[in-house]
């Protein structure tokens, strides 16, 4: 059962870095400013379960949708690399995930005290299209064929998004103490790390995705 830890430990390691539930601490509690401890205590399990929801949806239908608009796995892998260089690049500048446009809409929630649970904190804030196409990329991993280990595979990243998902509550469940304990400054630096790394994670898709298409073309041959 080896390799199914390490494929576990893999997609959490994989997983972690791009949906950064530490950089998204400060966002929360500017959001949830007019929430009592409870009500935050509420939207931080919220968020939690609507980023596992969204990440084993398209760990489960993502090939589906990709077959049926022609798109093979190994074109996601290259564009999802590009994507996941472009967030690790932003991470090390410290440029933030949310655009205006998101931060004007998510203040105006917290103004009328609406849910912000799902947008912009769930997407595009932790399970954005970076964590998307990390997602769709373990899924090719995982196993096309109709197979023990295949299922198994599977398993080991649904595993991985449900603790990613149980880190993501614990984090904003304890964001107020994060933020005193780590300040901005200590998160801000922490992002900056973990970019380098989602950086590494973009390239290497990249790369895997020029490999894969590149021997489908020698097979054509």
């Amino acid at each position: 059962m080896q390799p199914f830890f390490e494929f576990m430990l893999g997609s959490v390691v994989a997983l972690f870095p791009i949906v950064d539930p530490i950089g998204g601490v400060p966002i929360f509690l500017a959001l949830t400013s007019n929430a009592n401890p409870r009500l935050r205590n509420k939207i931080s399990q919220k968020i939690a379960l609507y980023v596992v929801l969204i990440l084993i949806t398209f760990l489960l239908f993502g090939g589906v949708i990709l077959r049926f608009f022609g798109i093979s796995l190994e074109v996601v892998r290259i564009a999802g690399g590009i994507v996941i260089f472009h967030a690790g690049w932003r991470s090390m500048e410290s440029q933030p995930k949310l655009t205006k446009e998101d931060n004007q809409a998510a203040t105006q929630k917290n103004n009328k005290q609406e849910d912000i649970s799902l947008m912009p904190m769930a997407i595009p804030m932790l399970a954005g299209p970076g964590a998307i196409a990390i997602v769709l990329g373990l899924s090719a991993q995982a196993g096309r064929s109709y197979t023990v280990e295949t299922a198994l595979n599977f398993l080991a990243v649904s595993l991985a998004i449900l603790l990613i998902g149980g880190i993501v509550y614990l984090c904003l469940r304890s964001a107020n103490f994060l933020l005193v304990w780590l300040g901005e400054t200590g998160i801000r630096a922490i992002t900056r790390i973990l970019g380098l790394f989602i950086l590494a994670i973009g390239v290497q898709l990249f790369l895997n995705g020029i490999s894969d298409w590149m021997a489908g073309l020698e097979v054509l041959e």
